[in-house]
């Protein structure tokens, strides 16, 4: 598990994709999907489900928590198995009670 502060969250997405955050890209735990903010956004309720939950559970996938065959799966970040890798420090301390996925792509160590 990865633990990093909201500003370093955001300070990380700007670095990856630049500042439109629909841009920002996220890569699902158990299945490697990546899908972009917009991709939640353009289902109804996926709002709150943005780096959470993978975005087969909006489209219907029928695919199987831990596929590997590409996804998207049906993988919820608040089930049993709590795979989300990112923990969210907040600003007065505390810890989000909820993890969320890991970015992408990864910052080239030269940049």
């Amino acid at each position: 598990m990865i633990t990093m502060t909201e500003d370093e969250l955001l300070d990380l997405g700007v670095k990856l994709y630049g500042p439109d955050k629909k841009q920002w890209k996220f890569k699902c735990p158990s299945c490697g999907y990546v899908a972009k903010v917009q991709d939640w956004l353009d289902h109804e309720g996926g709002e709150n489900m943005i780096a959470f939950s993978c975005i087969g559970r909006l489209t219907g996938s029928k695919q199987e928590l831990g596929s590997k065959e590409g996804g998207p799966c049906n993988y919820a970040g608040g089930g049993l198995f709590q795979l989300n890798p990112i923990e969210i420090i907040r600003e007065d301390g505390s810890k989000s009670k909820n993890r969320f996925f890991a970015f992408a792509d990864e910052v080239k160590e030269d940049e």
